[in-house]
């Protein structure tokens, strides 16, 4: 953590101050318009983000936030499960601009999402807003990959589940039951991915030590995800999910190029890109950019995704305007000669 007397008090308030009023912008906007599945949807979002890092506070121990967060409910801050939620809601807005299938739309969000935490935690642990186990020099520069992974499987789990239920009879009393658990549904679908990845991590390492097999522990040894060949096969693994991820998003947004939406969510964009810029702007007040220049080009390349994923519907959409124009033209042209002929024929 670095030694800021002058910003160090004001980016953890303006960062508690950003979480809040982000969430009450989104919570407000939808209340307003009297959509309450949407309403419903910002605050079991907000749950769900409570209960995976009060879960994983808790279960992992890997990881603890600083005590110096004005609002805290068991340790945990509650800007931070506003946060989750906020992020994983705008990110879905941002999927929705554009007209593809449904279920294609969570992968989308995980990789906005992914993209904001590959910039925003390395400053946050450096400024001191939460502390993992691991030495600062250690996978993504002190962030441990599976926390990298979790991101994106938790923007896809609740993601996926919110969309299906979307999808169903709201009136049907199995659906509110499904809507009532999402959170916890979720967050049973987070730790299945993670055990997942985190077996298929370490078993390198316990062919190479199988004698380690043969003693039982009730209790998971969580200090085997940190073994230097466990962190390597963690990084290869989470780049190998992460350019997935990009494929998968290149191909479903360049199949449905056509049927790009057009109604541009300011709020979405605004949200996600002050939470960007925040961090950005958290690099040079905290005097992080001098040991550490490469995250300026880390902070703004993602920024800069960002902010194309949001407007590339519309790029396409002034690139193929005046195509559409001269089509319309023509079909009413064409039109008019055949009602000519027609009544010409009477």
């Amino acid at each position: 953590m670095l030694n800021l007397p002058l910003f160090h008090p004001t980016l953890f308030l303006a960062f508690e101050l950003l979480g809040f009023i982000s969430f009450f912008i989104i919570f407000f906007r939808e209340a307003l318009k009297r959509n309450y599945l949407r309403v419903f949807e910002i605050i079991s979002c907000a749950l769900f983000g409570l209960i995976l890092e009060i879960g994983n506070t808790y279960i992992a121990h890997t990881y603890y936030y600083s005590q110096l967060f004005l609002v805290r409910i068991m340790d945990v801050p509650l800007a931070i499960a506003l946060g989750w939620a906020v992020i994983i809601y705008c990110s879905m807005l941002l999927s929705d601009q554009y007209n593809i299938p449904w279920r294609f739309r969570p992968a989308m969000d995980a990789l906005v999402a992914v993209l904001l935490d590959i910039s925003l935690d390395v400053v946050a642990i450096r400024l001191g807003f939460w502390h993992w186990s691991i030495p600062l020099t250690q996978e993504w520069y002190g962030v441990p990959y599976e926390n990298l992974i979790g991101w994106m499987l938790v923007t896809l789990s609740f993601s996926y589940l919110i969309r299906f239920i979307r999808t169903l009879n709201h009136k049907r009393i199995l659906t509110k039951i499904i809507m009532l658990l999402s959170p916890l549904i979720s967050y049973i679908g987070l730790l299945v991915g993670l055990t997942i990845f985190s077996l298929i991590t370490i078993f390198p390492y316990q062919i190479n030590n199988w004698t380690t097999l043969l003693k039982f522990n009730y209790r998971p040894d969580f200090t085997i995800l940190y073994q230097p060949e466990v962190q390597l096969w963690k990084g290869i693994i989470f780049f190998i999910f992460l350019i997935e991820l990009v494929n998968v998003v290149i191909w479903v947004a360049a199949k449905y190029k056509k049927d790009y939406l057009k109604n541009f969510d300011p709020i979405s964009f605004s949200i996600l890109s002050a939470l960007h810029l925040f961090f950005i702007f958290a690099i040079f007040a905290g005097g992080i950019y001098k040991e550490y220049p490469v995250f300026i080009v880390i902070g703004l390349s993602t920024f800069l995704i960002h902010c194309f994923i949001h407007f590339v519907p519309y790029l396409s959409s002034l690139k193929n305007r005046p195509l559409k124009k001269a089509k319309k033209v023509i079909k009413e042209r064409k039109e008019n000669v055949e009602e000519i002929i027609n009544k010409s024929l009477r």
